[in-house]
């Protein structure tokens, strides 16, 4: 007789997974493999537990599925699949595996938590006899979060090999303490929705879980009261007092530290001002992926507070000095790498700054956007944006935003005019320029009608010389300039 093939169910490598294993298998066997295939649905977002459980409703072969069921007994992330699975063993009633009501029966022995001397990095390490639980946490975002987890062999080896990390402290902590940190740090983990974690993390996931459970419960802790908006304003103007000159003092940069501290209280709620090189290029991540929206001019006093910032609150933290340079130069070098779709035309703002105090590298900005607001000029087909510090580029640019103006016969003279006033403002040269677009600005004043007063200046002192070439009497203009005032019904502004 020609022998029916029986149809596969999606389980079928699962189940037979749980059938090579025996009945006599070692339990930590078990729970590995248990642990390894839970892993693998985690990873691929496709958690098949609750369909293999249902599995057993309509099932033939009910004793095929009695091995897996009894380990998602016990080690399912789930606690409905937990209790689905137990449910679906009493209805078969059939004989179980010996190793299964061994599964997770450990009793928690020391417990050691390591932690780095920024509070960045910190690992907890449970022992259960032969084998511990050693489970690593970053503390740079989400309250904290697990980047690996792994059974290991010979705990009191490992808690050595932890110990032996340089500028690291070592504490003995109770297991209800390890169970709150860990129990905490998987939440930070799962509330990512593509968590960078390590191949063991996602192998020893469940079984990790799974011993988290024996853990006694942590006592209910109150959640820190958050810094009140006066609390912060004086946080704020503190850090502003203590870095002096290193960093402007202006709107952009005080919106950007109230960021930080921000940041601070909703991923680091109990230390919100604490800094470490993981927390701080964080707040840089979440900057570039914008979770974090900062303008423009914001995120050019970011680069130029956000050093300052680690050097400061790193002096109140109490770091040592070799720890405090550590801690600067993996923020200036997070800074320095951002990718290409995290930078803005600031870039171009700013060429040529690199020796400009902050204050002065803030005036270059708003005089340099004042002059030029857009670097793009448009094509029939496309957006082009130019180069503001190649003088022909930034003519083009200013007499595509001015087209309008120099079409008659007549505007060849203003045409120059208003380059050369966008030039000087750009350049920062002569001085007097800006000082009177701000006078002119602060009277009321709205942009172009600042830059035709101006054009209107120069363009009345523009004479041909014996080459037929366009000149100027500076020292008329710098005095017309100084002069200058918006002139109203009543009289000067």
């Amino acid at each position: 007789m020609t022998e029916v093939p029986q149809l596969e169910t999606p389980f079928d490598e699962v189940l037979n997974a749980f059938a090579e294993l025996g009945n006599d298998a070692d339990p930590t066997r078990v729970e590995l493999v248990t642990s390894e295939i839970l892993g693998e649905w985690w990873e691929a977002d496709d958690d098949l537990a609750a369909g293999l459980i249902d599995l057993a409703a309509r099932t033939a072969e009910p004793e095929r599925l009695v091995p897996a069921l009894a380990a998602l007994r016990v080690l399912a992330t789930d606690e409905d699949h937990r209790e689905a699975a137990g449910l679906a063993l009493e209805k078969f009633g059939l004989p179980e595996p010996a190793w299964a009501p061994r599964l997770n029966q450990v009793t928690a022995g020391e417990c050691w938590r390591t932690t780095d001397v920024y509070g960045d990095e910190s690992s907890v390490l449970v022992s259960f006899g032969t084998h511990g639980l050693v489970v690593s946490i970053n503390y740079g975002s989400f309250g904290g979060w697990v980047t690996d987890a792994a059974i290991v062999e010979s705990p009191q080896d490992v808690l050595a090999e932890l110990r032996a990390v340089g500028e690291s402290t070592s504490e003995r902590i109770g297991p209800e303490v390890a169970h709150e940190v860990v129990a905490d740090a998987f939440a930070g983990t799962e509330w990512q929705a593509e968590p960078e974690v390590g191949e063991d993390f996602v192998r020893f996931r469940a079984l990790a879980l799974a011993r988290l459970r024996t853990l006694p419960e942590p006592d209910e802790v109150e959640e820190p009261e958050p810094l009140t908006v006066e609390e912060q304003a004086e946080i704020i103007d503190s850090f502003f007092a203590a870095a002096g000159d290193e960093v402007g003092d202006s709107e952009d940069a005080r919106v950007v530290a109230l960021r930080v501290i921000e940041f601070g209280l909703e991923h680091d709620s109990r230390r919100p001002l604490r800094v470490g090189p993981a927390k701080l290029t964080s707040f840089v991540d979440f900057v570039d992926d914008g979770q974090i929206e900062l303008t423009d001019e914001q995120d050019a006093a970011m680069a130029a507070l956000l050093p300052v910032w680690a050097r400061v609150f790193g002096e109140r933290d109490g770091l040592a000095e070799d720890a405090l340079t550590a801690l600067v130069e993996a923020v200036e070098d997070r800074l320095d790498d951002r990718e290409p779709e995290g930078e803005s035309s600031l870039d171009a703002y700013l060429a040529g700054s690199d020796d400009l105090t902050p204050d002065a590298v803030q005036e270059l900005l708003e005089r340099r956007q004042f002059a030029l607001p857009s670097l793009t000029v448009e094509t029939e087909d496309d957006e082009v944006e130019l180069d503001p510090s190649d003088p022909e580029q930034r003519r083009m640019l200013v007499l595509a935003e001015f087209a309008a103006e120099f079409e008659d016969d007549e505007s060849e003279l203003r045409a120059v005019a208003l380059t050369t006033v966008v030039d000087q403002l750009w350049d920062g040269e002569p001085a007097e320029t800006w000082a009177a677009a701000q006078r002119l600005t602060e009277s009321g004043l709205e942009r172009d009608e600042v830059l035709a007063e101006l054009t209107a200046v120069l363009e009345e002192r523009l004479t041909y010389d014996e080459d037929d070439e366009l000149e100027f009497d500076l020292d008329d203009y710098l005095t017309a300039l100084d002069d200058l005032q918006v002139t109203t019904d009543d009289g000067p502004a």
